[in-house]
């Protein structure tokens, strides 16, 4: 590995995993180096001037999660952020959704880990919520059931290509647990479709 691309790594261990163009400036390290990662494969670009190193490193994801959770506590990790936790999805995660009750104040996000977050109705939010021992530390996430019917709820902004993904995924798992998966779907008002996919699938 050329010595810049050490140099940049190390800035990306620093701060997570994520790093911004202007970082790499900064340090002194011409952005060429960093577009190079790029074409290698080994940075992915997650928004426009802000990168993520994907060197299958699970502890960077895992930190992010954490690190989420901390940003926004009264959120809860869900949509593509809870499959990826899950391992459900193909999806390269590298950002962070995590729904709030829509009375509540956004929070004041940083740079990274990017979070984006998502207003749910008291009846959306409340349900299906559990915590997790993580790195050490307890997160709040949705657990699978809710995470899909959430997907369902919000298939245009996820994309019928994952939803898709996930519902065969699931189908497949032997701890499946469809009446809460029913259930959850009645409760967010997406019974009617969530009944569609699996009558073709199971």
């Amino acid at each position: 590995m050329k010595k810049e691309h050490q140099r940049i790594e190390n800035i990306f261990k620093k701060n997570g995993g994520y790093a911004r163009t202007k970082d790499i400036i900064n340090s002194g390290i011409h952005s060429h180096y960093l577009y190079e990662l790029v074409e290698e494969g080994i940075v992915n670009k997650v928004k426009t001037g802000l990168y993520f190193w994907d060197n299958g490193d699970i502890d960077y994801l895992k930190n992010g999660f954490v690190k989420a959770n901390e940003i926004v506590p009264k959120g809860v990790i869900c949509l593509l952020s809870a499959l990826s936790y899950y391992e459900i999805t193909t999806y390269n995660h590298f950002e962070y959704y995590i729904a709030i009750h829509r009375k509540d104040r956004k929070p004041v996000l940083p740079d990274y880990p990017p979070i984006k977050v998502l207003y749910f109705s008291e009846k959306q939010f409340q349900i299906g919520i559990k915590e997790v021992k993580l790195n050490n530390n307890v997160i709040r996430i949705y657990d699978l059931e809710k995470t899909i019917c959430d997907c369902l709820k919000f298939k245009d902004r996820v994309g019928m290509d994952i939803v898709k993904e996930v519902l065969n995924e699931y189908v497949k798992k032997q701890d499946r647990d469809i009446d809460k998966l029913l259930d959850y779907a009645e409760e967010i008002g997406v019974l009617d479709i969530a009944k569609t996919y699996l009558e073709v699938l199971i």
